[in-house]
């Protein structure tokens, strides 16, 4: 019986699968050797720091800065970050210095620094150092920092771990306005609260987690009361702290100042090709799919879901990794006629199924997700 293959647009996605907390991508306050594998990290350089332990250098930015907030685009090889101290990237931003209440932008395609987000224009004082970074909602969603002393902006005093919401109205650097909801996060009503003498240095969302870095040893709860050390990454679900992911080798003499995820898992191509791998065509040979890679450099991986054709969103499940040669993977297709999604995936994040058609009214919609799924959670957000 001849099998039909349906694939559509992709974004994120999660399920019940579990998968792995890293990679995580850092950076550190001062030069840190850690003892796992005696790397040591500056604090102008971004690492990704995966486990079994290993620390991989992934940028060094010019002019010696000291990194504050970053974060990882979906874009490939862009970067938000903020730094500690007036800085001008050694002229690659036209001479003109950022200041610590700026986002600037790295896009290493082009070669090119620029500012994203002007904290001047956007009401910020002059004493205030923006740390963390992160944007929520894609390459064009929401910004959210935080500050590193308690900060007045309109009719908001912000706590130096409260994360705060600015959206865009426009193209340039201060084109960025106070959301009307903030805090984003507000720390004093987080369980039993983050005591105000404590400094959120980093922020960033891993699935349904917000997950940060702390300044000094912190007593969070519930569950209990546990005390977080710098260099471990703590997640709040809502309603508990947990310890997220200890940096093996990590020195308490020093603070993981960057933290970012990988990105968005993003869209795959809208063609998904099958080819059988033995002849004659034999109804319950193995089958070989092929696909092109997804618009995000979030993706890392993917998975393949399998329904029955005729009873279309029964897809479920049959492949989470893409191994050996990339964009391509062997199955077993179940009997009878099948369809199959491809969807790109990350440890954190599960991409989009593709898009439907609903008739008689011509617009598109996510397609749900699995029975059962490669990764807990699904993020959804437009191409880079």
């Amino acid at each position: 019986m001849k099998r039909l293959v349906l694939v559509g647009v992709v974004l994120g996605l999660a399920g019940s699968l579990a998968r792995a907390t890293t990679p995580l991508l850092i950076s550190s306050d001062v030069p840190t050797t850690e003892t796992a594998t005696l790397t040591t990290l500056l604090q102008t350089q971004i690492f990704r720091y995966t486990t079994p332990p290993a620390y991989t250098l992934l940028l060094t930015v010019p002019g010696s800065p000291k990194l504050d907030g970053i974060h990882k685009m979906d874009r490939s090889g862009s970067w938000l970050f903020s730094v500690e101290a007036a800085n001008d990237l050694a002229g690659a931003l036209g001479g003109v210095d950022a200041d610590p209440r700026d986002v600037i932008r790295f896009d290493a395609t082009a070669g090119v620094y620029s500012f994203f987000f002007c904290g001047a224009a956007a009401g910020i004082p002059a004493n205030v150092n923006v740390d963390a970074v992160y944007l929520d909602g894609g390459d064009g969603g929401s910004l959210i920092v935080s500050f590193d002393v308690p900060t007045s902006l309109g009719a908001f005093t912000f706590d130096p771990a409260d994360l705060v919401r600015f959206i865009r109205v426009g193209p340039a650097c201060g084109n960025w306005v106070l959301a009307a909801a903030n805090p984003d996060f507000d720390a004093s009503a987080a369980g039993l609260g983050i005591p105000t003498s404590v400094n959120m240095l980093d922020a960033a969302r891993a699935g349904a987690l917000r997950i940060f870095s702390l300044d000094v040893p912190a007593d969070l709860g519930p569950p209990g009361i546990v005390t977080y050390l710098p260099g471990q990454i703590v997640s709040w679900n809502g309603a508990a702290f947990a310890l997220y992911e200890p940096l093996v080798g990590w020195p308490l003499s020093s603070t993981v100042d960057g933290l970012s995820t990988v990105g968005n898992p993003g869209i795959v191509g809208p063609s998904l090709f099958m080819n059988k791998t033995v002849s004659p065509q034999l109804d319950l040979s193995d089958v070989i799919l092929s696909w092109s890679g997804s618009c995000s450099e979030g993706a890392s991986d993917y998975g393949i879901y399998e329904g029955t054709i005729g009873s279309f969103y029964s897809h479920t499940t049959v492949d989470c990794n893409d191994d050996s040669i990339a964009l391509t993977e062997q199955i077993t297709p179940s009997t009878g006629s099948r369809y199959y999604l491809v969807v790109p995936l990350n440890p954190q994040n599960e991409g989009s199924y593709g898009q439907r058609r609903d008739n008689p009214i011509p617009t598109l919609t996510e397609r749900p997700i699995g029975a059962v799924q490669c990764v807990a959670v699904q993020t959804v957000t437009p191409c880079p």
